[in-house]
């Protein structure tokens, strides 16, 4: 299939098939977190509709054989309470595959009764967990008390089995940040950052990764990066169309339009992945390859060195992007704007 030789034995599959899809309903939020990978805000939007969601969700299933678990995600999926409703009611009616899970921040979680009746339209929609986002970042923008709130009646309406939270420790434990000192905030945020949960892509690398130790990239050579971009079996799907690797913002596999499918994506991928400049170079060689792709575009390793070869990759290909350099597989810009 598209000029692809046969796997020998014992060979591993290069390009696996994308079993889990988290669908990025919009990048607009409430919040303006410094852990935020996607650089979501108040001011962003780009929301999917209803119709694209489904058709994006059978076109991911289809895809694969083994088919595909899906989750709702954003930005916040919640700030358009009607249409998140509609997509979860119309994939059911659909016999589409059951979704595995919404993210949210609860910001929209302010009184008990509110809870309940969106919690029971979800659970009666076919939603299989709720996951709440909580930690010091998000509770610079939402009241520690809403989600607590929500995952309290969660536990009692879906069961202890379906809440997810991000994360347990700080939900028992924390508290709002929103008035502390900016300095004893950044403090709080550089602990918490060293524990190595976040993903230093996005605003994460901008506001989180200068508090954590650095490194010289020569550290990180010869570190590959093909599992997380080719072979996690995990993607995001936004509103434009945009393909992207789960835990690489910013990284494009490809854009789906009315003449490309899920499915023709995935398979050119796997076709071209290894002559792709970033995709092939990351696969290959990781960011310090990536590196030495950079470096006629003007790219100068900071002397203070990276908090990890994904600070390191950001960074690179932030560059890239305000010389205007691979748009194909780098986007969407105003993700790399400082």
């Amino acid at each position: 299939m598209n000029g692809r030789r046969p796997l020998q034995r014992g060979e591993k599959m290069p390009v696996k098939h994308w079993s889990f899809a988290g669908l990025v309903l919009t990048y607009w939020c409430n919040a303006r977190c410094a852990s935020c990978y996607l650089r979501c805000a108040p001011e962003r939007g780009e929301p999917m509709s209803a119709d694209s969601a489904i058709e994006l969700w059978r076109q991911l299933i289809e895809a694969s054989p083994h088919g595909c678990r899906i989750h709702l995600g954003g930005g916040e999926p919640f700030g358009d309470w009607p249409t998140l409703l509609e997509i979860c009611r119309r994939a059911k009616t659909a016999g589409l595959a059951p979704l595995e899970k919404i993210e949210t921040n609860a910001f929209w979680a302010c009184d008990e009764p509110t809870v309940r009746d969106r919690l029971r339209a979800l659970d009666d929609a076919g939603m299989g967990k709720l996951c709440i986002s909580a930690d010091p970042y998000h509770q610079q923008f939402v009241p520690i008390d809403r989600c607590r709130l929500a995952a309290r009646v969660a536990s009692e309406l879906l069961g202890a089995d379906r809440v997810q939270v991000r994360w347990r420790d700080w939900l028992a434990a924390g508290f709002d940040t929103a008035e502390m000192d900016d300095a004893v905030r950044g403090r709080l945020f550089g602990r918490y950052a060293e524990s190595g949960r976040d993903r230093l892509n996005g605003r994460a690398a901008e506001c989180l990764a200068p508090r954590l130790q650095r490194k010289n990239p020569a550290h990180f050579a010869d570190t590959s990066c093909a599992e997380a971009i080719l072979r996690s079996r995990h993607v995001h799907v936004d509103a434009a169309g945009r393909v992207m690797p789960g835990t690489c913002a910013g990284i494009l596999l490809g854009r789906l339009s009315d003449r490309t499918s899920v499915r023709q994506i995935w398979e050119s991928l796997a076709a071209d992945h290894a002559v792709r400049p970033i995709v092939g170079t990351l696969a290959r060689a990781g960011p310090v390859g990536l590196m030495q792709l950079a470096k006629p575009a003007g790219f100068v390793p900071s002397p203070q060195g990276y908090a990890g070869k994904c600070h390191l990759c950001w960074e690179i290909r932030r560059r890239l992007v305000e010389v205007g350099e691979f748009p194909d597989e780098l986007g969407p810009v105003w993700m790399y704007e400082k």
